[in-house]
Parts: C-alpha cells; structure tokens; sequence
C-alpha cells in the first residue's frame, strides 16, 4: 500500500487523522522502530498515548518543527485504531509568537483607547504614536513568524515524510468510508 497521508496544506501546523488496523502496541512499536531506523536524524519517544517526535538536539535549531502523534483507540470500530497528528512549531516558539499577538493587541486596546480619549478631551496627543507602534509589532511579528516557515520548510518536509513512511507500514485508512 502505497498511499500519502491525507494532509491537505503544510503551510500552517498541518493535521491529519488516520485510521489503522493495528493496536496501540503494535503502533507504539512501529513508532520505535522508525525512530530507530532514522535515529540519525530524529529523536523523540512513544507512550500508549502520544509520540513525540523531533529533530536530534544536535541538529536542532530555534525554529524546527516537531511531530506530535495522539493514539487512540476508535469507538465505533473496536478492532482500529485513531491516528491524529499535528506538524508544527516547538510550544516555546508558539507561546512567544501568541505573546507578541497579544502585546500588540493590548498595546492597541489600552494605550490607544487613552490616546483617542485624550485626543477628544485635549485636542492633541503624544499617545497616539502607539497604535502604528502596536501595528508595526503584530506585523513585525507576523513576518517573523513567516520568515520562521521558510526556515523550516525542509524540516517539515522530512517529518512528511517520516509520518507517511510511518503509516503506510501500518497500512492506515482515510476515512471511516473505508473502514468495513
């Protein structure tokens, strides 16, 4: 079986949701074994519900992606198993990235709304030079989040790629369509 997981853009965090014949050991085990096999490259572990899976250490930079694996076991179908995934950036670079959205948001809402007040009640305003200020900081931010994917772009592609190695050895199904 020779089947891409269905993952429809790798521009922002991409998911997927897969289902496999295996059991949770089993897969567990899979996980394990392809880390091994690519050891060279990527590092990470397996428990009985997530995988985590990243890039060694001493290949890791700031922005690379990580792939995280949630294991679960399907209700519906007692004899498969519920593969989700998410591709994405490490939960540091994510908070700091929502901390700077978050600045700038509160930079807009309380210095702004003090300079529009100010400026109505006295006619001028020094504060009024934090709303562009508060702007340049999200779009700032915005590009560095960008620039960030460019960086990572490769990495992305090879984790791609180990999830789809990974699944097609488990011969996994896209939808319940196909589950008899």
């Amino acid at each position: 079986m020779n089947q891409k997981v269905p993952i429809k853009s790798l521009l922002s965090r991409p998911r997927f949701k897969v289902f496999t014949h295996l059991s949770k050991q089993e897969f567990i085990d899979l996980i394990k074994k392809h880390l091994e096999n690519n050891s060279h490259e990527y590092g990470g572990y397996a428990n009985t519900e997530v995988a985590m899976i990243r890039v060694r250490k001493d290949k890791d930079k700031y922005w690379h992606p990580q792939l995280q694996i949630r294991i679960e076991e399907d209700e519906d179908h007692s004899n498969y198993l519920v593969v989700r995934g998410i591709i994405g950036p490490k939960p540091s670079i994510w908070t700091f990235f929502a901390f700077l959205y978050g600045l700038s948001g509160a930079i807009i809402l309380t210095l702004g709304l003090y300079a529009i007040s100010e400026y109505i009640v006295k006619g001028e305003s020094t504060w009024v030079w934090s709303i562009p200020g508060a702007i340049l900081l999200a779009l700032g931010t915005y590009l560095a989040s960008l620039y960030g994917h460019y960086l990572a772009k490769f990495q992305l592609g090879r984790l791609f790629h180990f999830v789809n190695s990974l699944l097609n050895d488990a011969e996994f199904y896209e939808n319940n369509e196909n589950i008899k």
